[in-house]
């Protein structure tokens, strides 16, 4: 340590500390949207904390040993590495999140349910040890979010005016929570009138709840129909049996396939997949259509999306991170790109891609981070004529497999 520069050398070690404690965060979310199985993940993160603590105390042991100038050449470069990551990349990371205000829809409203309130706690929580995570002080677990927006899309038909979408993900359906907490959320999303109901992935996280699918699900309701895809904890279960469920509950499985419908002479076309865990879209096989919509249960599917020339993407996934910090934002969100796709509008040329912060979680903590339901009314930016989907005349329904 420099003696006569003792708050500087301390001001350094703990930057050094940040930065290294950012590698482990970033190399924890990147692998976790490798399309690697729980297992493997899981043995991936205990690798990676041991990781970081080899680091520590490396860099723990170099600075109770010697000036940090002094450290040996390897240790010195990683350090400063550090405090490019704790100075730099980390802190423009979060400010990115917090100041992205893209220019995409306009919100019509927002409401927030308190289910603990309207159902009481023991209604909700289930018996499983994780149903005691629910009753820590401040989980935003057992509310709900209902927002809707309208979106305007150039390409869109004007026979598509006013086409509305709804959009849950990520239910994860546990015996954490009581089934009556899913009927609860699906209840707050049937008080809509919807033209499309689209589901993108994360069903189930217990096996025993398989059942829930087709009484829950079910009961939703959609003029053109109900789609459906997969997520990363549902490949961890029987996924012929979750689709079969999905089918049963009036669902259009969509895995690493398109649907088109015809409405009023417009084609309308609506693909899924779960990539990198299930079936990927080959773009050679997307279909003509005036207006397309992906599903992807990973936001990390974008690039791609804006590639392939789709209009709008629905994903879930990254659950907005579930716990939120004043100013830092989300920390850990199973993508490759790490933080960026946290939640809420995205635009990449013509392509908008809304995430949801989805419903619940493996572990049912959030902070911050409340779950959410959302519905979409599609606009065309032309002079239109008002769809009413609900008075006119039923447009053709036609699911083309590819």
């Amino acid at each position: 340590m420099i003696p006569d520069q003792p708050l500087v050398n301390l001001a350094a070690l703990a930057l050094i500390g940040i930065g290294n404690l950012w590698h482990f965060i970033w190399a924890v979310n990147i692998t976790s949207g490798l399309g690697y199985s729980e297992k493997t993940v899981d043995r991936i993160r205990l690798r990676l904390l041991a990781a970081l603590g080899c680091t520590s105390t490396l860099l723990a042991w170099c600075a109770m040993r010697q000036p940090i100038l002094n450290w040996p050449r390897p240790v010195l470069a990683y350090a400063a590495a550090c405090v490019i990551s704790a100075l730099i990349i980390g802190p423009w990371g979060s400010l990115r999140i917090l100041l992205r205000r893209p220019n995409v829809g306009t919100l019509r409203k927002s409401s927030n349910l308190d289910l603990r309130e309207i159902h009481g706690a023991d209604n909700l929580i289930g018996e499983s040890w994780q149903g005691a995570l629910l009753r820590i002080p401040g989980n935003e677990s057992l509310r709900l979010r209902r927002v809707e927006w309208d979106l305007e899309f150039p390409r869109l038909p004007r026979s598509l005016h006013g086409l509305s979408v709804i959009h849950l993900t990520d239910l994860h359906f546990a015996r954490c929570f009581r089934r009556e907490f899913f009927e609860a959320v699906i209840d707050a999303s049937r008080d809509w009138k919807a033209d499309l109901v689209l589901l993108t992935g994360d069903l189930i996280d217990d096996a025993e709840t398989l059942a829930w699918i087709e009484p829950i699900l079910g009961r939703l309701d959609a003029r053109l129909g109900k789609f459906a895809i997969l997520g990363n904890h549902d490949y961890e279960h029987q996924t012929d049996a979750i689709l079969r469920e999905l089918r049963r509950a009036g669902f259009e499985t969509l895995e690493g396939k398109w649907a088109t419908i015809d409405v009023d002479g417009s084609t309308l076309a609506i693909g899924g997949t779960s990539y990198p865990w299930g079936p990927r879209l080959d773009p050679d096989d997307i279909p003509e259509a005036d207006f397309r919509i992906l599903m992807s249960h990973t936001p990390d599917q974008f690039p791609n999306a804006r590639k392939w020339g789709m209009d709008f993407v629905l994903s879930g996934h990254n659950h907005g991170g579930q716990v939120r910090f004043p100013l830092v934002g989300p920390v850990f969100m199973p993508s490759r790109y790490s933080r960026r796709y946290d939640r809420g509008f995205f635009r990449s040329g013509s392509t908008v891609m809304y995430v949801s912060e989805g419903v619940a979680g493996k572990h049912p903590v959030r902070f911050g981070c409340m779950p959410e339901i959302g519905r979409f009314v599609l606009k065309s930016t032309g002079t239109a004529p008002s769809y009413h989907p609900h008075e006119s005349a039923a447009g053709s329904l036609r699911a083309n497999r590819v």
